[in-house]
Parts: structure tokens; sequence; C-alpha cells
């Protein structure tokens, strides 16, 4: 699709379920898109010293990562779909890979 990484984050309440979960999943659709990406997953504290391209997480904890360095933030009402992680990320990162 495009030579560019896009770096995304991901963010749960400790960094260790959710958010690896979902950087499995999001690896998977990047894959399936060929989207060259640097996945990484991250606690809400130690969230706050990242930047990334696209940050992905819930709209629970996104009130503690105020200040995080995203270029898009993308919030799932249910981590676990992988629906509606596909319908959200994918026209993220197309929009961001034409504009760079």
């Amino acid at each position: 699709m495009n030579n560019k990484t896009l770096s995304i984050l991901t963010i749960c309440a400790v960094g260790v379920g959710s958010s690896l979960m979902l950087k499995t999943n999001v690896r998977e659709l990047m894959d399936k898109y060929s989207i060259r990406v640097k996945i990484s997953n991250s606690d809400m504290t130690t969230a706050k010293g990242n930047e990334a391209d696209i940050v992905i997480t819930t709209p629970d904890i996104e009130s503690s990562i105020r200040g995080i360095k995203a270029k898009k933030i993308i919030l799932l009402d249910n981590m676990v779909s992988k629906k509606e992680l596909e319908e959200k990320l994918i026209p993220a990162c197309k929009e961001l890979l034409e504009n760079n």
C-alpha cells in the first residue's frame, strides 16, 4: 500500500491483558491490508510518555491519556470486536498514509 511505517500504540488500564490482545488483532489487520506498522502496547500511566501515529483505547481510558502525542486516537466501544477495530482503524491508516 505504502512504504511508510505507521506507529500504533494500544492502551488498557494495566497494559497486559486487553492491550496485548488488541496488539495481536491490529497485527492481523495490518498484515491483511499490507500496511507496515510498529505496534506497542502500554498501560495508561506509561502511555503518557509515548507518541504514536495512532493510539487505540477505550472511552473510559481516554481522559487518563490526555496530552499523549498522537495524530489519531481511536476509541473502541468493544475492545474484542475485530469488526469495530477494522471499521475504525483501516480508514485512519489510509488517511495518514495518504497525507504523508
